[in-house]
């Protein structure tokens, strides 16, 4: 279930987070790990782009540990799911 508990902020009960930082960036969140993931905010009601190239490690202290095709996907599917829940359209770039 997501849930919304603050402007710009969607939590999952499945254990991630999305925020959205402003017109530029998203703080991915799961569990202790972080990921800032590069983005634009549209024009309300146009949605948010995404760029994908942008998601190849967590952020320290977890940056050794590369994202893969599989968890890159994942991510891009929780990230669409949680701007969704606003009823925004994602644009995966």
């Amino acid at each position: 279930m997501l849930t919304s508990p603050r402007v710009n902020l969607v939590e999952s009960d499945s254990g991630f987070s999305v925020e959205v930082l402003g017109r530029t960036g998203i703080r991915y969140r799961e569990g202790a790990k972080v990921l800032f993931v590069d983005s634009e905010v549209l024009v309300t009601g146009k949605g948010i782009t995404v760029a994908a190239k942008s998601i190849e490690h967590w952020d320290p202290p977890d940056d050794a540990e590369l994202i893969g095709p599989e968890k890159k996907a994942i991510i891009l599917n929780n990230i669409k799911d949680a701007i969704g829940f606003w009823n925004e359209p994602v644009e995966i770039v």
